[in-house]
């Protein structure tokens, strides 16, 4: 297990920290001074989320490629720290799936993302999906915000 000096952010948190939402500044007060980590899906799910968004017409098409580029510079320069995933964590997401039916049932890509944050020392879990939040709290995971 890898000590990661960060608190884990998934898809549903980070998107309120470049786009503005009605709960963006709370969570930019959660996360304010600290470094962030996550899974490598990440990278493909907010920029689905970013995608979203332009479909909606919620942002413009520029707009998604300045956030685009600021998350990039953000990986870069190691505020977020990408965490690889492999065939163990996905065994692992399928355990904790399993697990958790029926009282929480779990999305694949929210499996993944618990797999991913039990897999390091990372500091809290920061999530803003309410299925998420139940999983980890089921499972005695120490939440932000």
């Amino acid at each position: 297990m890898r000590n990661i000096d960060a608190m884990y952010v998934d898809t549903s948190a980070l998107v309120k920290l470049y786009v503005e939402e009605p709960d963006s500044d709370a969570c930019e007060a959660t996360v304010a001074g600290n470094p962030l980590a996550s899974s490598s899906l990440l990278y493909c799910e907010f920029r689905s989320a970013l995608l979203g968004k332009l479909s909606r017409m919620v942002i413009s098409r520029a707009f998604l490629e300045e956030v685009w580029e600021a998350f990039e510079d953000d990986i870069a320069v190691n505020r977020i720290h990408l965490i690889p995933v492999n065939d163990r964590l996905v065994n692992e997401a399928a355990g904790i799936v399993d697990e958790l039916y029926p009282s929480v049932r779990l999305r694949t890509l929210d499996a993944l993302h618990l797999a991913t944050y039990k897999s390091v020392l990372a500091g809290p879990l920061f999530s803003r999906d309410i299925r998420m939040l139940q999983a980890a709290a089921r499972m005695g995971l120490t939440l932000a915000g």
